[in-house]
């Protein structure tokens, strides 16, 4: 079977006999044989066993631990150019498919300027047993001891080596996901471009940890760069959950970034671009299809700590934001502060009922940003802004498929799509940040529906 594309999700495409079949660590052009695990309607499931010709995009993969299939750069075996390639089609094929738009004006997508070493965050995982590392891929009861991370800081291997020493050392428990006991979680890492400085974050459970302050101490006197040790509790006995109850154990509780040539403090629950390099071209993206904004109005909706809303000020915007994060927004504002910018407001909350206030029908702003999470804005939150009327929008986004399902909400309300930007934003996976800008050039065609909808 020859492999005739990438999907957006990583997986190769291929046929046999009409059926198609998703094949694992493939490339295209590469000709595999597989074994079939799961069987649907529609496609096939299946495991490469072997590649009997490889494609001239497969490439040897540079990571120790690609055998052992940790998740994080599930394309190393793919050459650059053909990555960037799958992702410009992930882009066009689900505007086009999902969003049923034909034509529209899609850029050349911008590659990074690192393929690795390119992450400014990293988080690993304690297993009961004591190992830190990275969990393989669907594995989330195993560990992979790490031994190099080619996407994350340079220097995160060191300090993940020093932690699980200090922890087996001292023979501290660590969290058992099955169980539900044990301490120590994870390890966070997050390093500024700008500065260097680096923030450790250790991520526990509640209870005692009389060696907390020994180990901080033990961390930031394995690199002089590390500005912040913090504890932070997870409070959820399983899976994801916001950390609470944050405790500063070395330096200060925070560590800054500089982009845009604006100054931002990034703590350990900070959202923040991933790729610092490649954050300062998407901000030079969104500031280009905002146009220009000195004395307009400015919504920037699920603005985090304000990256774009910041420098939509720094241009001469008067801005207000909206954020459903609490603490992101009292970041928001802190930035703002640090950077001498007064002409910004921001809203808690979340969008679905701030908007309604936010933003009254038929008085939208000239520009409405919105950088919504993987999951997308939703039917409710892309009417409210239509029935708005900005006179143009610029949405940011890293999930294609919610993007397309989005921007379909806005087609009725006189919407058109003037550009299509996608940016690498994650090398050696299949992820891609795409920007749009739309510009609305009619009347709405709908009937004026109920406003709570």
């Amino acid at each position: 079977m020859t492999i005739d594309r990438l999907t957006y999700g990583g997986e190769g495409i291929g046929r046999i006999d009409g059926m198609v079949v998703f094949v694992g660590d493939s490339t295209p052009a590469d000709r595999v044989r597989a074994r079939v695990q799961r069987s649907h309607r529609r496609h096939i499931e299946a495991e490469l066993l072997s590649v009997e010709s490889p494609s001239a995009d497969r490439i040897p993969a540079r990571c120790r631990h690609v055998a052992q299939a940790c998740g994080g750069c599930t394309w190393q075996h793919v050459s650059y150019a053909a990555q960037l390639a799958a992702k410009a089609e992930a882009v066009r094929d689900s505007l086009e498919r999902i969003g049923g738009y034909q034509g529209l004006p899609i850029r050349p997508i911008l590659p990074a300027p690192a393929e690795i070493h390119y992450r400014n965050k990293m988080e690993f995982a304690f297993h009961p047993d004591g190992t830190l590392g990275l969990h393989p891929r669907g594995a989330w009861y195993e560990i992979i001891r790490l031994q190099e991370c080619l996407i994350g800081p340079p220097i995160a291997p060191t300090i993940v080596k020093a932690a699980q020493a200090f922890v087996e050392a001292h023979g501290i428990s660590c969290f058992h996901p099955k169980v539900r006991q044990g301490l120590l979680r994870e390890l966070c890492l997050r390093q500024s471009r700008a500065t260097g400085e680096i923030l450790v974050g250790i991520v526990t459970s509640p209870g005692e940890f009389p060696q907390a302050r020994a180990m901080a101490a033990h961390l930031a006197a394995v690199e002089p760069r590390v500005a912040s040790v913090v504890r932070s509790l997870r409070c959820a006995a399983d899976g994801p959950a916001p950390l609470s109850g944050t405790t500063l154990l070395h330096g200060r509780e925070y560590i800054t970034e500089i982009t845009a040539g604006l100054r931002f403090r990034i703590h350990v629950d900070t959202f923040f671009q991933t790729n610092s390099a490649q954050a300062e071209r998407l901000v030079e993206v969104v500031k280009t299809l905002a146009g220009d904004v000195a004395g307009a109005h400015v919504v920037d909706v699920y603005c985090g700590v304000g990256l774009f809303s910041l420098v939509m000020a720094a241009a001469g915007a008067q801005v207000t934001g909206v954020e459903i994060v609490e603490t992101a927004v009292e970041a928001a504002r802190g930035n703002a502060a640090e950077n001498d910018l007064t002409s910004l407001v921001f809203h808690a909350g979340d969008a679905r009922k701030v908007l309604a206030d936010v933003l009254p029908a038929g008085l939208g702003p000239e520009v409405l940003l919105l950088d919504p999470p993987r999951a997308g804005a939703g039917g409710k939150v892309m009417r409210r802004i239509a029935r708005a009327c900005p006179k143009r929008i610029v949405y940011v986004s890293c999930n294609p498929t919610t993007l397309a399902r989005d921007l379909t909400e806005l087609s009725p309300f006189g919407y058109e799509i003037t550009a299509v930007q996608p940016i690498d934003m994650f090398p050696q996976t299949y992820h891609v940040e795409t920007v749009v800008a739309l510009e609305r050039t009619s009347a709405s065609t709908t009937d004026t529906p109920n406003p709570s909808s």
